[in-house]
């Protein structure tokens, strides 16, 4: 009967009118009275006796709104844990009703703080907003409201919390239809700068990585938002370009966006990731130009960012990384197998469970099989160490499986039969060494 009660007047007090009370509050109550309500509800609050302090408390909230600010972050302490224990759907939705009308009042009586202004206010009403009614469309809309009035006041001094969430909240709207996509973004740029002006802040490693995974979080929605107008991104950051081409890291942020949009093959792009090799002479500086060279088949250039990648990585996989994309495209593009082989070679020095280089090898001995010695013999042997490749590579690389297999399967149909082994005097399961630049030793099998 007491908790009926207690729900009962919790949810009279979010429709009982009290703007009236507000006008004349002051006038109402003495500063005694008040003093006293809030020294009682203050006290059941440090114990958590919340349905101890919810009377005092509601007193003052009527008759003193504007003794304290303290008054208001108590106050939605107090409902959030009301609304946390609520079970009945109808009474928790007044609850939030009554903790948004405590963010509105704050908002009165205490909109020009000096620390915690209307815009902090209107930030954190958003959040809560989005806490409790992320599944409705007309309160997503009124929290994009609060959180772009909350920009509009503070901008860069927007609190990280709040940006995040009005991008994921105008993503929502964009995926429902009720918002055009140029609106993500346009917020996800305002966002970027939010964050990026508080890690340009922030002296904490920790606070720094949190701010740094939230970006990246950030950059994740525009790119799974379907967003694909590369002319639009481009000529959107254009002007973005300018103001951060002298900061390497609002530089890579910009390089991070484009490549996750696919829209990594243009001038801006090769503008940005030149400008941050220069600022920042790194490893990833120079990975980024590399892959960039490289879908501009400017592969001369690519290689030369790829070595100095190599060169200047403390990171053994982004090395081994170089090292099989630099033997892709030696392969591939410059025809030539033993380099190849040899930076793949590397890659497996750098990591040694990796079975992308031991297939890639395993085709660049199949492809040189027929340069091979001086008959179809000899050049079918050069399988052998192939399929060795193959083998491994399923054996120590899972993810490998299913290509080795297929690879397996292909050239298995190209071993020397034992009609042309026994004329040659080799039998089945011998040791025989592949030579020239090959020099690899094999056992002997016939298909």
């Amino acid at each position: 009967m007491k908790r009926q009660i207690l729900s009962l007047l919790l949810v009279v007090f979010v429709i009982t009118p009290w703007a009236s009370t507000h006008a004349q509050a002051s006038m109402q109550m003495d500063s005694v009275e008040c003093l006293k309500n809030y020294s009682l509800y203050k006290e059941a609050l440090k114990k958590k006796m919340y349905d101890y302090s919810i009377g005092a408390w509601r007193t003052m909230f009527n008759e003193c709104p504007d003794v304290t600010i303290r008054l208001y972050s108590d106050g939605i302490d107090i409902y959030k844990h009301y609304i946390k224990k609520e079970k009945d759907a109808l009474v928790k939705e007044a609850l939030v009703d009554t903790l948004l009308m405590i963010y509105d009042q704050r908002m009165q009586y205490f909109g020009s703080h000096p620390k915690y202004p209307k815009g902090w206010v209107q930030g954190r009403k958003g959040i809560d907003i989005v806490t409790y009614r992320r599944d409705e469309i007309e309160s997503l809309k009124q929290a994009v409201a609060c959180f772009k009035a909350s920009f509009n006041q503070l901008g860069n001094d927007t609190e990280a919390m709040v940006a995040v969430n009005w991008l994921q909240a105008v993503n929502v709207l964009v995926d429902q239809g009720e918002l055009a996509e140029d609106e993500l973004l346009s917020v996800y740029l305002d966002v970027d700068a939010v964050l990026a002006a508080h890690i340009a802040r922030q002296k904490n490693d920790k606070a720094i990585e949190m701010l740094n995974k939230a970006s990246d979080a950030c950059t994740q929605i525009l790119a799974q938002s379907g967003f694909s107008d590369c002319s639009t991104i481009q000529l959107a950051l254009a002007e973005n370009y300018e103001l951060v081409k002298d900061n390497a890291a609002g530089l890579e942020r910009m390089l991070n966006l484009l490549a996750a949009l696919n829209c990594d093959g243009g001038d801006l792009y090769a503008r940005a990731a030149e400008r941050n090799y220069q600022l920042v002479p790194s490893a990833k500086a120079s990975y980024l130009l590399a892959k960039y060279f490289i879908r501009q088949n400017k592969f001369d250039k690519a290689k030369d960012y790829y070595l100095k990648t190599i060169s200047q990585a403390d990171d053994e996989d982004l090395q081994a990384k170089c090292f099989y994309e630099l033997a892709v495209v030696t392969f591939s593009h410059f025809k030539n197998s033993r380099d190849a082989r040899t930076y793949a070679q590397n890659a497996l020095e750098k990591k040694t469970d990796w079975g992308k280089p031991h297939i890639l090898i395993g085709n660049i001995y199949a492809q040189e099989s027929e340069h091979y010695g001086d008959s179809d013999f000899e050049h079918q042997t050069v399988y052998w160490v192939a399929l060795d490749r193959f083998k491994k590579a399923m054996a120590i690389d899972p993810e490998c499986t299913e290509e080795a297999q297929k690879q397996i399967n292909l050239y298995s149909q190209y071993l020397p039969d034992k009609e042309t082994g026994f004329f040659h005097g080799i039998q089945e399961g011998d040791q025989y060494t592949v030579g020239s630049w090959i020099n690899e030793q094999t056992t002997v099998r016939y298909r």
